[in-house]
């Protein structure tokens, strides 16, 4: 078992719920007031409400948190309420329970990562921006504050240019899909896929297994709760170029791509080894799809459908 870096997870597993939900509210409701009236968009609610640009930047941070908490408790319900209707519309197929899967394939989400990824370079700078206001127009006097911050400026140049590299990595390949040859797939099957993008050259598939945990460490004030990763199970293989052609009933029934690139690998016959997105702790057979291309490579993640016999 080996500990990885995960930049984009499938799990529908949540602690999220109405709570946070409820949660978020404050958080939003006094954050935009903080912050409209800090930046005088607003007229003055009370006398001696300070027109402050430090006081509207705190505002604001607190707004984009509490809407991001808002945005993952919605997220939650929505993925409970699909369970609970997928539990009673297919109680003898799990894997529609788990996930909700398109037989035939599905469609990698490089607009969804790249969105994301500046969504959170945005929340980060929001966050940062109060503090440097400190810094820019009151002068706290301490080199160890100038430190601090200096420090969380870099990460937030090196958050900001993540999210750069990822919107040049959609803006130059766009989407990809992945087709299933069968479905579900089982431990001890053979997986076979077509992968249908752009490269189709110099391309390395690799096929593991990833467990997410959540793990704490320390204790008191320092107690830290982080998201790690394990993977349990990998297997690589340089994947042949060109593209092999499908026949006409293939592409009839994979979606009408003119050309795909097919990908097999021989799955282990562990039946312990299978996808669980909603379950806790999160497992789920991945599909890796990456190319070194001039300039910027190219890199995609496709869950995999890979669950026990019913």
């Amino acid at each position: 078992m080996e500990k990885i870096a995960k930049v984009y997870t499938y799990s529908q597993a949540t602690a999220y719920g109405k709570a946070a939900l409820f949660m978020s509210l404050p958080f939003i409701g006094l954050g935009a007031f903080f912050a409209l009236g800090g930046f005088g968009l607003i007229p003055l609610p009370f006398k001696g409400f300070p027109r402050s640009p430090i006081l509207g930047a705190f505002g604001a941070t607190f707004f984009f948190c509490g809407s991001t908490l808002f945005v993952y408790a919605v997220q939650s319900l929505l993925n409970r309420r699909r369970i609970q209707k997928a539990s009673k519309r297919h109680f003898n197929e799990p894997w529609f329970q788990d996930f909700p899967w398109n037989p035939h394939g599905m469609r990698d989400p490089a607009g969804r990562r790249a969105l994301g990824s500046i969504l959170k370079a945005i929340l980060f700078c929001v966050f940062l921006t109060p503090f440097n206001l400190v810094l820019i127009v009151d002068d706290p006097g301490s080199w160890i504050f100038w430190i601090v911050i200096g420090v969380f400026d870099l990460a937030m140049i090196l958050i900001v240019a993540n999210a750069l590299y990822h919107l040049a990595q959609f803006l130059k390949f766009g989407y990809a899909r992945l087709s299933f040859y069968s479905f579900p797939y089982h431990p001890g099957d053979k997986l076979v896929v077509g992968f249908s993008g752009t490269p189709q050259d110099h391309l390395k598939a690799t096929l593991r297994f990833v467990e997410e945990r959540i793990e704490t460490s320390g204790s008191g004030k320092n107690r830290s709760i982080e998201l790690v990763c394990y993977q349990h199970y990998d297997e690589q293989k340089e994947l042949p170029s060109p593209a092999i052609n499908l026949s006409p009933v293939n592409r009839q029934k994979h979606g009408n791509f003119q050309s795909e690139l097919e990908i097999a690998f021989d799955l282990p016959d562990k039946t312990e080894w299978i996808t669980e997105l909603s379950g806790t702790p999160v497992r789920y057979w991945e599909l890796v799809v990456e190319s070194e291309q001039p300039g910027i490579d190219y890199r995609t993640t496709f869950p995999l459908p890979v669950y026990g016999r019913s």
